[in-house]
Parts: C-alpha cells; sequence; structure tokens
C-alpha cells in the first residue's frame, strides 16, 4: 500500500505542474487509430508540432480497411495534428502509446470529436482535449468568418483594438466553460488557455497584412498599424516548461512574435540600411539582415526560452530556403545562443542534410532542367511555347529565397499528380537566385516538369515583360 500511495503522489504531481522538462534525446512515441466509415481511396496525414520549426509531417502506414499507424520521436510532450477529411489534434508524451477511433464520414470537427474514443495512457487527457476542442471549433469565434473578414476589412486600427478585446472576452468564456464542464487534469487546462491565448495574438498579428490586402492596398499605400501595436504580446510570457504540451500554439506564437520584433526595428537608422525596390518593399544583403535580425532578436525578446525558439526559427527558415550561408556565418551565435537539444539538435540535423543535398543533388530523372545561358527572356518563352504546343501550359515564377513559393509546392506536386494523364506542362521559373540552392530545392522537393533559372538579367526581363511586382 505504501508503494501505491507514492505512485499515486507522483502521478498527482506530475499533472499538477511538476516543470516539464524537455530530454537530451528524442523518445519514441506510438499512435495508431482506427477509422470507422473508412473510404479506401482517401489518406491519413500526421503532423507532429515542434516550436521554432514548422509541423513536422510522420510516415504514417494504413491498411484498407482505416486501421493507421504512426511512429515518431519527440523530446517533450507536444500536440500532433491528425488529417482525414478534417484534422483535430492530439496530445502525446515521449514514450506514448496512444490508439484512437474515430467515424470518417463526418467532414467536420465538432461532429467528429463528438464520439471520438482513445485508449492507452494518456485517453483521459485526450478525451479531454477533444471535448475542448469540439467546445472551440463549433463555436462563433473560430467559425463566424464573416464577421472575421467584415473586422479586418473594414475597422480602422482603434476600431480593430476594441474588436480584438471582445474576442479576448470570448475566448476566455470558452475557457471558464470548458473547465466548468470538464473539471480537466491541470495539464490540459494549461494546453487550452495557451491554444486560446495563441488564437488571439494570431488575431492580432494578421491584422495589418489581411487589412491591406482586403481592402487591394500596394507597397505605395503608406497605411500600417502604429508603432507600438505589438507590445501587447509581451503578455503571453513568460513561456514556462508545462506549456511544451501545446506545441502548435507555442509553434504559430513564436512566428507571431516576429512582428513585435520587427516593430522594435521601425527606426531610422535600420532603414538606411535597407534599398527600396521599385515596386516598393525593402531587401538587402542576407549578411546585413541576419545580422541584425541576430541582434534585434536578443535585445527585444526578454524570455530565454522564446529567444532561443525564434532563434531559431530564423535559421530554421534560412535552411528551408536551402541557404546554408548564415547557419556557417553565426554558428558561433548558434553555438552559445541555442542550447536546449529540442531546437539546437534537429536545426543541426537540418543543416548537414541541406549542405549535402546542396553538394550532390539528386535531379529527379522525370525533370527537364534547361540551359537557357545567354538567352533573352522573350527567347526562353518562344522556346518553352515552342516545346509544349497543343497544352495548357502552368507556369510557377519562384525564388528559392521566397518563402510562399516553396510553401506550395507540395501543392503543386498534388496538382501535377491529379492531371497527369492530360495534355498540361508544368514549367517551373525560376529567377534572382542562385543554381546550387536551385538544384538542391528540385531535389529536395521533387517537382516534376520544365525547369529553368535564370540570371540576374534575364529575372529583370521577364519581370517586366509579365508585370511581375510580387512572387509567387
Amino acid at each position: 500500500m505504501k508503494h501505491i500511495a507514492i505512485l499515486s503522489l507522483l502521478t498527482i504531481l506530475f499533472f499538477v505542474g511538476i516543470p516539464i522538462k524537455a530530454a537530451d534525446h528524442p523518445q519514441k512515441i506510438i499512435i495508431t487509430g482506427t477509422i470507422k466509415n473508412y473510404e479506401s481511396e482517401k489518406t491519413v496525414q500526421m503532423h507532429v508540432n515542434r516550436p521554432g520549426f514548422d509541423g513536422k509531417e510522420v510516415k504514417v502506414e494504413l491498411d484498407n480497411q482505416g486501421n493507421f499507424k504512426a511512429v515518431f520521436e519527440s523530446y517533450m510532450p507536444t500536440d500532433a495534428w491528425i488529417f482525414y477529411n478534417t484534422n483535430f489534434l492530439v496530445l502525446v508524451h515521449p514514450g506514448d502509446s496512444i490508439h484512437v477511433v474515430f467515424d470518417g464520414k463526418h467532414r467536420n470537427r465538432p461532429e467528429l470529436l463528438q464520439d471520438i474514443h482513445f485508449s492507452g495512457k494518456t485517453a483521459r487527457i485526450n478525451q479531454q482535449a477533444a471535448a475542448f476542442q469540439k467546445m472551440f471549433f463549433a463555436h462563433p469565434v473560430y467559425s463566424d468568418w464573416d464577421k472575421k473578414n467584415k473586422a479586418i476589412r473594414e475597422y480602422d486600427v482603434a476600431q480593430y483594438t476594441q474588436y480584438l478585446d471582445t474576442v479576448k472576452s470570448e475566448l476566455k468564456s470558452i475557457y471558464d466553460k470548458f473547465v466548468a464542464d470538464n473539471n480537466p487534469e491541470e495539464e490540459v487546462k494549461t494546453w487550452a488557455s495557451t491554444y486560446l491565448d495563441e488564437d488571439y495574438y494570431t488575431t492580432l498579428a494578421f491584422y495589418a497584412a489581411d487589412h491591406r490586402n482586403a481592402n487591394g492596398m500596394g507597397w505605395a499605400d503608406k497605411w500600417d498599424v502604429p508603432k507600438g501595436f505589438y507590445d501587447s504580446m509581451l503578455s503571453f510570457l513568460p513561456i514556462r516548461r508545462e506549456m511544451f504540451i501545446s506545441g502548435y500554439a507555442l509553434r504559430g506564437f513564436v512566428d507571431r512574435f516576429g512582428r513585435y520584433v520587427n516593430d522594435c526595428q521601425r527606426d531610422a537608422d535600420t532603414q538606411q540600411l535597407y534599398a527600396v525596390l521599385p515596386g516598393g518593399g525593402m531587401i538587402s544583403g542576407s549578411d546585413i539582415t541576419d545580422s541584425l535580425s541576430i541582434s534585434h532578436i536578443q535585445k527585444n525578446v526578454p524570455d530565454p526560452l522564446l529567444q532561443q525558439m525564434v532563434l531559431t526559427n530564423m535559421f530554421y527558415r534560412n535552411l528551408e530556403k536551402q541557404d546554408i550561408s548564415g547557419y556557417e556565418r553565426f554558428i558561433d551565435v548558434i553555438e552559445k545562443c541555442i542550447t536546449e537539444p529540442f531546437l539546437k539538435e534537429p536545426l543541426q540535423a537540418q543543416y548537414k542534410e541541406v549542405k549535402m543535398r546542396i553538394e550532390s543533388p539528386e535531379i529527379y530523372s522525370s525533370m527537364v532542367l534547361s540551359d537557357v545561358a545567354g538567352s533573352s527572356a522573350a527567347q526562353v518563352m518562344d522556346s518553352i511555347m515552342q516545346s509544349n504546343k497543343g497544352k495548357v501550359i502552368y507556369i510557377d515564377f519562384w525564388a528559392t529565397w521566397c518563402g510562399p513559393c516553396i510553401g506550395e509546392f507540395p501543392n503543386s506536386n498534388k496538382l501535377h499528380e491529379e492531371l497527369k494523364d492530360r495534355d498540361v506542362a508544368f514549367v517551373y521559373i525560376c529567377i534572382e537566385s542562385d543554381e546550387p540552392k536551385w538544384k538542391a530545392m528540385l531535389d529536395k522537393f521533387k517537382l516534376e516538369g520544365q525547369h529553368y533559372l535564370l540570371s540576374r538579367e534575364q529575372s529583370d526581363q521577364i519581370r517586366q515583360t509579365f508585370d511581375i511586382k510580387g512572387i509567387p
């Protein structure tokens, strides 16, 4: 009985708030599941949330009866998305083995989460997390997109600030009702409150860009939110290790916090280091921007854990563009400032992978890498038209430094697969980019189609020909 009492006490202490420390080495997690009313042509996907990085897609084994299994590793507790018709989050810990059963006929989250069932040692907290998601995703604060879009489009900064106050109040009411109705474990309460806080800061962070887009503003329009608009993001701090379980929210907040850091950079001395683009916006050499970004992150991110995650995110974004120069140039900063294994080790592994890809790219045999050196942009386009007579031509203008371009590549691959039996030519024209990064990017995404890399002069010509002010 004494041993049982001690074990029970340890269990209670874990759930009421013993600080959760990320492990020095990742541990295995197994998620299995059964999909009722499974449709054999559908697939199951799973993305594990990693603060400081994008979500990582893990391999899912799936049989023709709708039974699936995924095995991956994590340094810490976090959450993971499961995608099938819709998607939902499961909470996981290193060493977990979880089984989930849900009805695949449902196309929206609240219906699916109504009768979802978990088993395994974290079944209780996952049932509670499912109850929270059912409540949140059915609530108008999430689902009323007409109201959201109207606020974004029509409200000025003062009105939107008032709107944000109502959003915060509604999110708090969701949390209070969830706690009252479900009496959740402390860990689930932390996960839910962190998720809701991040949802508020996402609403805050995207307002400026979304307001500009909704009102058709271009770079020439000088409208912006006032300096200090993002200061309230500091109230999310400090980052506590118990919050690791809400990996999706932390991952989002790390990205959103960049708005606050950039806002702190609004000064004349910084602006003078940039060159103004013809169509608006600013650009400078990566050696300058990386150095400035590091300096401002160190100066303006007061929370130690958050600072490590924001720095990691910065280097991760560069590596995603197949650019290893920043990592190599600032390796001393990485060694000194990024010390958490759950950040440092995956970042280092990604650097080694990109470096190997750059040095020895394995280009898909079906790709057409066209050498257009010495040709004008007009001649390049004539060649594309001549070689694809009678076909619909899908052209993607992109660059290795363009994050949204890269983000669309998985969708391009899906579109290529859907149209593989049709007379459609997929043509990818890369501008303003270095050849090693270009080939490394093609190696990573295995983009099937015809590929052209244009020189700087050709890139300028193609921009003028098609009036390209932004990509993709």
